[in-house]
This record gives structure tokens, C-alpha cells and sequence, in this order.
């Protein structure tokens, strides 16, 4: 400092100096990383359209090669292009979704879903048109009357919010084998929530495959035995970085709703369910 104390500079300049400065040896030390700020007259940031794409529930996966969960002739692509979670199901490929019915519970034991940006936009109308599958014979189905005064909503697994981009996608949301019981509280709040964000996590990452279903532990049922599942899962997987988010939600009223506290892991949703929920060709 002895030079710089023998340059003719006044106080004020030597402020405006040493400002200098210290702003220069921060900049290169500090770079332009993540954590630097800089002056307010920068370019505006375009304000994010939903949670950070790197949302801290995704993570890597390692996905199995099993060939046994793929089949030339019973297919629904590209739902189905991750494999089919289990095969003794009554498989029905509609227009937005694949479904894996169960006769025996008679309700959807998966239902998959490829969602991207441009699904959510377009001119179709929700009519709330629940009503029983044609493709399915009486008896292996739930009927509308299966629903009188049980208690239960009956409640999306796709959601009809995530087919905006067809009517024939929106209708077919609505029969009863893409629906199960599912408590009203948690159905119109903390389960909307979680639609909300998926279609959030979408935004930000471009492509996500979707898998909802049951998770039964007991025999509750209602009507002509339709059953009650106990907790309800979402496998929400994006094929390009191969990371998951795995969730599972009990089927009674959730007060707050904070997804990261129904986060499991990909091998525990397989173990309570038997499916196998990801899998890779050969």
C-alpha cells in the first residue's frame, strides 16, 4: 500500500478507488456462479411458470431389463414404452391414457399417462359424464350406482385437467375405470394440489411419464364390491434424465399437503403393490 499512499488522490477518489476495487477481486474470484449479484440495471429474469425442474424429490432411477413387461401384440404405446406394470389386468388403450383394469376390485390397478406442455391447452370441455366402460361386460366393472351415498368421491387417476387438448382425451376421463373411491377432503384438496404440481413438474421438465394407482391393505369396498384402496400412488418418471418422484398418499383427509412427506422410493412402491412399475427392453 506504501505506492498506493503516494498517489495524489483526495479522499473521495481514494473511496471510489478501493470501491473499485474490492468489486473487481469478488467478480473474479467469485465468478459468475449461481450465488453472485450483480447491479439492478442487469436484464430482467423471466418469472419461472412453476416449481425448479430440478425439484429435490426427482431422482435417479435404475431401471431393470425386463422383457417379460413388454408384448408385440398387448401394448398401448407410448404409454406403455416403460413396460406394462403387471399383466393379468383387462388392458384398455384410450385416446390419452392406458388402463390396467382389475375385475376383481373393479377399478383401475394403473393407469398411465405421457404428458407434455402442449396437453394442457386446447378447447376441450369438462362435462363430469362419469358413467361405467363399455369395453368392460357387467359384472368385472364399477357402475355409476356403485357410488350412491358411500361417502366417497369418485376420484381421478388421470386427470381430467391433463386432457384440455381432446374432448374425446376429457370424456373418456371420466369413466369409471380411470376412477376410484377416494376420501372428498383429499380428493378436492390435497390430491388437486398434487395434479396442480405434476402439471407444474411437467412444464419444467418438457415430457413425464405418469403412473397413478391403488394401494390396497384392507377389503374395504363399496356397492357391488368395488374396492377402497388405502393410500393411492403417483410414479412420476422424465425419460430424458431417467429421475423418479414416487409418491404415495392415504386415502383419508391430509390437512396440509406437503408432497415431499409422501415421498417412498421406487423398490418399497413395488413391494407394497406387486407391480413392476418401470421397466426396460432388452
Amino acid at each position: 500500500m506504501r505506492y498506493l499512499d503516494s498517489l495524489p488522490l483526495s479522499w473521495q477518489s481514494w473511496r471510489i478507488v478501493c470501491a473499485a476495487f474490492s468489486f473487481a477481486v469478488l467478480f473474479f474470484l467469485g465468478g459468475c456462479g449461481e450465488g453472485t449479484t450483480f447491479l439492478d440495471t442487469a436484464a430482467p429474469v423471466a418469472a419461472p411458470t412453476g416449481p425448479s425442474p430440478e425439484h429435490q424429490g426427482f431422482g435417479r432411477v435404475s431401471i431393470p431389463v425386463r422383457a417379460s413387461q413388454f408384448s408385440a401384440l398387448w401394448s398401448c404405446p407410448p404409454f406403455t414404452d416403460w413396460g406394462l406394470p403387471s399383466l393379468n389386468v383387462d388392458l384398455l388403450c384410450k385416446t390419452g391414457i392406458a388402463i390396467g383394469h382389475d375385475p376383481d376390485t373393479k377399478g383401475p390397478r394403473w393407469v398411465i399417462e405421457q404428458l407434455t406442455p402442449a396437453k394442457f391447452h386446447g378447447g376441450a370441455q369438462r362435462r363430469d359424464n362419469f358413467r361405467a366402460d363399455a369395453a368392460l361386460p357387467e359384472g368385472r366393472r364399477a357402475e355409476v350406482s356403485d357410488y350412491a351415498a358411500s361417502g366417497y368421491d369418485r376420484g381421478h387417476m388421470a386427470a381430467a385437467a391433463n386432457m384440455a387438448w381432446s374432448q374425446t382425451a376429457m370424456d373418456e376421463s371420466f369413466l369409471l375405470s380411470n376412477i376410484l373411491p377416494q376420501n372428498p377432503t383429499l380428493n378436492r384438496g390435497a390430491w388437486a394440489r398434487l395434479e396442480d404440481d405434476v402439471r407444474s413438474w411437467v412444464v419444467g421438465r418438457e415430457t413425464l411419464w405418469v403412473i397413478t394407482g391403488p394401494v390396497f391393505r384392507g377389503n374395504r369396498s363399496i356397492g357391488a364390491g368395488v374396492r377402497v384402496p388405502d393410500a393411492l400412488f403417483k410414479v412420476l418418471f422424465d425419460p430424458k434424465r431417467e429421475e423418479a418422484y414416487v409418491l404415495v398418499v392415504p386415502n383419508e383427509s391430509v390437512e396440509r399437503y406437503n408432497a415431499q412427506q409422501y415421498f417412498v422410493t421406487l423398490l418399497e412402491l413395488e413391494r407394497q403393490t406387486g407391480l413392476k412399475l418401470l421397466s426396460r427392453r432388452p
